[in-house]
Order: C-alpha cells, then structure tokens, then sequence
C-alpha cells in the first residue's frame, strides 16, 4: 500500500457521480471517476444487475472463481442500488438521486435511454446542472447511432485496427476483452473533468459524448490521416519493413523483442557496436535510412541470424549499455511481475469480502497532491439501495412501499 491509499483528499472528492452502465466502458469511466476521489452510485436492474456479473455462469470464463476479475477491475470504489427502472417508483427514485448529482454516466444506447425517459432533456429537467456523459457504439447521429456494439465492433473492427495488423495474406487477428473500452472510459473521464471546469466556471450543465467507433477512429488516426491527405490506406506488410530498426527479433532462447528506433541514423552507429557488427556501419549499403530500406530484406535477414546467436538477457544488457530503445515482448503473466510495474505501483492490494487478497489494476493518471485511491472493492447487487435512498430522504415506510411495488431490490 502506498501514500495514495493512506488517506488524502481525491481531486474529485465531493462529486457525486450517479452511473447506469454495464460491461465495461461506462462503468470504467465511473471506476476512475471513484479512483479520483467521486462518491459514485452504480444503479443495477434488481434482477441480476450489471450482465458482467455473470460473466463465468454465461461460459465467458473457463471456471468459476470466487472473485470476479472483470466485475472488480472496472467497479470498485462504487456503491450498488438495485433500481428497477422500468417501473414508475423506481425511474422517480432514481431521478430523486440525481437531483443533487454532479454526473449521470451511462453507456446505454441512447434509444434506450429515450425510451426510459432518461435521455438527457428528461435529467436536464431534474437537474439543470447535470453532466449528462454518455458512451455509445457509433454516436449520436447518422444512421447507425442506435446499433448495438462491443469494442470488439465498433473500436476494433470498424475502426481500421483489426484490418491495419497480423500478417500479409493472413487472417486479422482479434482483440483481447476491453482494449477499447478502458482507454474509452479513461478519456470520457477527463471529459468529464473538462465539463465540470465549465460548469465552476458558467454554472451550466451540459451532455458530452464518446463512441467507441470515434474512440478507434482517434487511436488509429496516424494512419487515417495519411489516408485523408494521400488516399493511400496502410495494408500490413508483417515484418518487412523498410527501417529494420523498426522491427521484432528473435533471440536464442525464443524470446521476441522489439527494436523501436525511429531516428535510425542517430542509432545505427551504436547498435552495429552492440550486436558487434561494427563493419555494417562502414557499409555503403547500410549507410543511410535511404540506403537500409532498399536492403531491408537482406538486412532483416541478416539480423535475424545474428540475434539468434544469443538469448535475450545477453542482447538486453548489450541494447541498453548503448542506450537503444527497445523492449521485450512480454507475456500478461510477466507483466503481473514486471519489476517496473512494481516500482510504479501499478497494482493495488485488496482484500475481497470472501477473506482472499488479490490485486487489481489501478488506473494510470497519478496526482502529486490529491492522489487516486482505491478505497475499496466491486460492491455486492443492491449492497447500498436502503443507505442510499436513506442519504437521499426516503423513510424506512417509502422504501418499504418500493419494494412491494418490485421498483428496488
């Protein structure tokens, strides 16, 4: 445990955020929003809450753990109301704890919360100082707007990635679980910072939004605006690069590494005398960026063999005494044990209400004064409806009469 977990005021302590989300990108919005010092509220149907609950009962896990990692990672920090709202009761209690709220999240299509009467005029009416954040698939307008999505469709299939890698002539390769989502709710986060700033400074609310497909659009925008400028569009080329500096090798003992100069010039002097190929610099064929791309075959091929004469700790210790830039191609079991993840204290200790400790992923932004916390893990379903509805001016006799009427659970 570090300083940020002792104690000390969260940038965001005071903010009320109020989050109608599941799966992953709305609620991670509202996991660093509660990172960064938010009182946050997760309203789930009472009849089984946030799908990712379930993830393991709906075969999306292997085998049943007694902590859910998905559901920990982008909810902890929040307090569970089970609200039904497609009855009355509840759609006017949640509307009574927004009232005094700061910020409405949800990635609910925004048909969806239309048809609910929750879009944002209905909010506005309650609360006109309401940051009214929403996550979709493909946005508000066009066509598609209300068309269901994943990250796997809108971010990484839509948007160009799945298209621009793997290798010529080979199938595209997939994501892994929330690539797009958790970079999409670090982002509507600092929007929503942004938007806070506004209202200190004007006192007006206002709804901001973010899609997943302008999300992938943004993370492939290097490669969509060389399109938009030349008309050419990035077709994989696999390990056929024209700077072989700029590329991944394999060692001895099989492990993949990755050389990252993109001034090669600058480099290229240093590194023949770290893979103690010293005549390559001297080598008119090799002399220049020019030069080494119209050899990149044949240069590729030729440290192909020199890096298979030694395993990569002996090349990492060569690389790094030259000051090359560079890295190992780590494996997610690695990373969990990176000394340098260590040494940042990526990861924070948690003791589950099962008793088990276990470790979650903070978010990455770090706060000299007014540090992130995680104060506390995933809430159980409907763990703080009574409590909160109490904070909100309910008596125990209304809150009796809500759950005759099926509007909480």
């Amino acid at each position: 445990m570090n300083a940020a977990e002792n104690g000390g005021r969260g940038a965001l302590e005071g903010v009320k955020v109020v989050e109608m989300g599941m799966w992953v990108a709305g609620p991670a919005a509202a996991a660093v929003l509660g990172d960064w010092g938010a009182d946050v509220l997760k309203i789930e149907n009472p009849a089984g809450g946030d799908p990712i609950r379930a993830l393991m009962a709906m075969g999306m896990a292997p085998f049943e753990l007694p902590i859910n990692p998905s559901f920990e990672l982008d909810n902890r920090n929040k307090r569970s109301v089970a609200l039904d709202v497609h009855v009355r009761e509840g759609r006017e209690a949640l509307l009574r704890l927004l009232r005094d709220a700061d910020v409405f999240v949800s990635n609910l299509r925004p048909g969806a919360l239309e048809r609910m009467r929750l879009g944002y005029g209905d909010v506005r009416a309650a609360n006109p100082r309401i940051i009214y954040a929403g996550l979709s698939g493909y946005g508000t307008r066009g066509p598609e707007c209300d068309r269901a999505a994943f990250d796997y469709a809108a971010f990484w299939a839509r948007a160009g990635a799945m298209a621009s890698l793997g290798e010529p002539g080979g199938p595209p390769p997939t994501q892994r679980p929330a690539m797009g989502d958790h970079p999409a709710g670090l982002s509507l986060a600092g929007a929503v910072c942004a938007a806070l700033y506004h209202r200190e400074r004007t006192g007006e609310g206002q709804e901001i939004h973010l899609s997943l497909y302008q999300m992938g659009l943004w993370t492939m925008a290097t490669d969509i605006e060389v399109c938009l400028v030349t008309g050419l569009g990035y077709t994989p080329t696999g390990r056929l690069v024209p700077n072989p500096l700029w590329n991944h090798y394999r060692a001895k003992d099989g492990r993949w590494f990755h050389l990252v100069m993109l001034q090669a010039d600058r480099y290229w002097g240093r590194f023949c005398e770290a893979i103690e190929r010293p005549a390559l610099a001297a080598d008119e064929q090799y002399a220049s960026v020019l030069a080494r791309a119209q050899h990149a075959l044949a240069l590729i091929e030729m440290l192909d063999q020199t890096f298979a004469t030694r395993p990569l700790a002996e090349w990492a210790e060569r690389f790094d005494r030259a000051d090359l830039v560079w890295a190992p191609v780590q494996s997610i079991a690695e990373v969990t044990q990176d000394p340098q993840a260590a040494a940042l204290d990526a990861f924070a200790s948690l003791t589950h209400r099962t008793g088990e400790e276990f470790r979650l992923v903070r978010s990455p932004v770090e706060f000299g004064a007014t540090p992130a916390r995680i104060r506390h893990g995933a809430p159980e379903l409907g763990e703080h409806t009574e409590a909160v509805l109490l904070e909100a001016g309910y008596s125990w006799e209304e809150i009796a009469g809500l759950k005759e009427k099926g509007a909480i659970g």
